[in-house]
């Protein structure tokens, strides 16, 4: 196997209402390379953030194919790999949260 470097399987976070919300029951969404596999994401995951997490989850959004209105030709977009990772209820990452009521 391979060394990959841990910014080149964790992407950026996921930022949307749902993820956002879901920060209050210390779960954080990422995206992350579509080629890495749990162990992998643990490992970046422990070594970007320092924090061990109980669970992570993964999913695939396949790419799907969309019209360009200016050529009139189809373009096929990219297919991108989720993961949804679970932390202990007393461990927060600092750098996601947001002022949420």
């Amino acid at each position: 196997m391979t060394t990959i470097n841990p910014e080149q399987i964790i992407l950026g976070p996921m930022v949307t209402e749902k993820t956002i919300s879901a920060q209050s029951r210390s779960v954080y969404s990422f995206w992350v390379s579509p080629r890495s596999s749990k162990s992998q994401i643990y490992q970046a995951f422990l070594s970007v953030f320092g924090i061990k997490p109980l669970s992570i989850r993964t999913s695939m959004s396949l790419g799907k194919v969309k019209m360009d209105a200016r050529k009139r030709m189809p373009i096929q977009k990219p297919t991108r790999k989720k993961a949804h990772i679970t932390l202990a209820k007393d461990q927060k990452i600092e750098l996601l949260n947001f002022n949420t009521k």
